[in-house]
C-alpha cells in the first residue's frame, strides 16, 4: 500500500521588482497562481500568502515588508514550509540569505522552489545554493549598471526616466512639460501658499476655484517637491519650474510652521510663527474665554513631562505692539547686513568651490567600491561635503542683489492705519509675508527674524 504523503502547512512567497515587472513580465498573478497550484497538487495546506511588489531581491530583508511578516509567523510556528518559484524569487543577496536562513532554520521552517531542484539538506546541495545565489547577485549588479547607464544617459539628455510625472506635469516625447490643464492651478496652489503659510488654505483654495482636491498628505508632500523648482531625479533642469529655488528653500522652512485650523476657526495671527527661546519648539496659541484674550505659551512647560523652564504666557496683542513699533528699524538693520555681505561674497567664486566639491562626491563611490574607504568612512565624507555644498549654495543666494522693494511697500509711510484695518486673516497674511520666525524667552523677551 503507498504510503500517504504528510501534509505540510505552507507559505506562499512571491517577489517582483518595477524592472522585472516591466521587463520580462514576471507578474505577481502568475507567481501566486503557480505557488496555489503546486499546494493543491501536493495535498498541502496554504496558511498564507505574502507578496513583495516592486521590490528588489538585491534589498535588504528588513527592507521587505512582507518578508518580515512571514519571518514572524515562520517564528510563530503558523507553517513548515516556504516555496516560491525560483531562487530568484527569494535572494540575489549571499549575505542576506543567510541572515534569513539562521532564523528559518531555528524554527524548523524549510522552503524549497517548484520550478528548480533545490536540496538543503546535503553539502552539495548547499554549495549549488551557494553557487546559483553567487550568479544572481551578479546578473543582478550587471542588470543594475545597465539600467544605471541608460538613466544617466537620460539625466544628461533630460529626458524622463519614466512614464509618469508630477501634479502638474507630463511626459512629451520622453519630455518632462507643464500640464496645460492644471498649470494655472498648480502656479496659484504655490503662490497661496507661500502668501498664507496654511496648507488648508491652499487646499481649499484649488478646490473652491479649480475644482482639484488634494488630500493633506498629498499637498504637504507636493509642496516638499524639488521638481517644482526644475530639478528632478536628482538632475537640475529635468522640468520646467513653477517656482525659483529660493521660493522652494523658503517653503520647506514655512512647512515646518504651517497654520492648521483651530478649534471653532479661530485665527491666531502669529500662529506657527512663534518658538519657545528656551527648547526651541513651537509655542501654541491658546485663548482666556472669559474675556477673549489670544496668547501663546509652551506646551512643553504645560503639557508634557520633559518640561520645559519657559513658563510665560504672552498676549498676542503685546506681541503685535512691540513688532508694529520697531519693525521698520528691524528692516533698516536687515537691509544693511544684507548688503554688507552681498559686497563682502559677489566676488568669490561658489559655483567652482560647490563643482570641486560634487567632484569630490562623485570619487567617494570609486574609494569605496575600492575598499581604500569603509562604508561609515564613505557615509560621512558624503555627509560632510554636502553640508558644505548646502551652506556655499546658501551663501551664494546672497550674490543676487538683495531687493526690499516688498517688504518697503508693506511698510511705507501710513502703513500702521492700513495694517489696524486689516481683518485677522490678513493680518496674520502680513506678517507671514514679513516675518521668519518670532522667539519668546522666559524673561518675556522677544526677538524676532524677518524673511529673507
Amino acid at each position: 500500500m503507498e504510503e500517504a504523503k504528510t501534509v505540510k502547512r505552507v507559505f506562499l512567497y512571491a517577489r517582483v521588482s518595477t524592472e522585472e515587472q516591466a521587463v520580462h513580465g514576471l507578474s505577481i498573478e502568475a507567481q501566486t497562481a503557480a505557488l496555489e497550484e503546486w499546494a493543491k497538487a501536493n495535498g498541502h495546506k496554504i496558511v498564507g500568502t505574502y507578496i513583495d511588489a516592486g521590490i528588489s531581491a538585491r534589498k535588504p530583508a528588513k527592507k521587505r515588508p512582507e518578508l518580515q511578516r512571514l519571518l514572524a509567523d515562520a517564528q510563530a510556528g503558523k507553517g513548515d514550509l516556504i516555496v516560491f518559484t525560483k531562487l530568484d524569487r527569494w535572494f540575489r543577496n549571499i549575505a542576506e540569505y543567510y541572515k534569513v536562513q539562521e532564523v528559518l532554520e531555528k524554527c524548523h521552517v524549510d522552503w524549497r522552489t517548484i520550478h528548480e531542484d533545490y536540496d538543503t539538506s546535503t553539502a552539495a546541495g548547499r554549495l549549488k545554493i551557494n553557487i546559483m545565489l553567487s550568479v544572481a547577485q551578479d546578473e543582478a549588479d550587471r542588470t543594475s549598471e545597465r539600467i544605471k547607464a541608460i538613466n544617466d544617459m537620460k539625466r544628461q539628455k533630460r529626458e524622463a526616466l519614466t512614464g509618469q510625472a508630477p501634479f502638474g506635469y507630463k511626459v512629451v516625447e520622453k519630455k518632462i512639460i507643464k500640464d496645460p490643464d492644471t498649470e494655472e492651478a498648480v502656479g496659484a496652489f504655490f503662490e497661496r501658499f507661500l502668501a498664507t503659510g496654511s496648507i488648508s488654505g491652499a487646499r481649499e483654495h484649488l478646490a473652491e476655484q479649480y475644482g482639484i482636491f488634494l488630500s493633506y498628505k498629498q499637498a504637504y508632500r507636493t509642496l516638499g517637491r524639488e521638481c517644482y523648482y526644475g530639478r528632478y531625479f536628482d538632475t537640475d533642469g529635468m522640468a520646467p519650474p513653477y517656482i525659483t529655488k529660493e521660493q522652494y528653500q523658503k517653503i520647506q522652512s514655512m512647512r515646518k510652521r504651517t497654520v492648521r485650523k483651530t478649534e471653532k476657526n479661530r485665527v491666531y495671527i502669529f500662529s506657527g510663527l512663534i518658538v519657545c527661546g528656551e527648547c526651541g519648539r513651537r509655542m501654541s496659541g491658546q485663548i482666556s474665554t472669559s474675556r477673549e484674550i489670544y496668547f501663546y505659551n509652551c506646551q512643553i512647560h504645560y503639557g508634557s513631562k520633559e518640561r520645559c523652564g519657559n513658563n510665560v504666557n504672552l498676549s498676542e496683542q503685546k506681541i503685535e505692539a512691540y513688532i508694529i513699533e520697531n519693525v521698520r528699524d528691524k528692516l533698516k538693520q536687515r537691509k544693511v547686513e544684507v548688503e554688507r555681505a552681498y559686497t563682502r561674497n559677489k566676488s568669490r567664486d561658489y559655483n567652482g568651490e560647490i563643482a570641486a566639491l560634487r567632484s569630490k562626491l562623485g570619487k567617494l563611490k570609486d574609494l569605496y567600491l575600492n575598499d581604500i574607504i569603509s562604508l561609515d568612512e564613505c557615509k560621512q565624507e558624503q555627509e560632510k561635503y554636502t553640508a558644505r555644498i548646502e551652506e556655499l549654495e546658501a551663501e551664494a543666494s546672497t550674490l543676487e542683489k538683495p531687493d526690499f522693494s516688498t517688504a518697503e511697500k508693506l511698510l511705507s509711510e501710513g502703513w500702521e492705519a492700513a495694517y489696524n484695518a486689516l481683518k485677522k486673516e490678513q493680518k496674520q497674511e502680513f506678517w507671514r509675508m514679513l516675518i521668519r520666525e518670532i522667539k519668546i524667552y522666559p524673561d518675556k523677551h522677544i526677538e524676532y527674524d524677518l524673511n529673507e
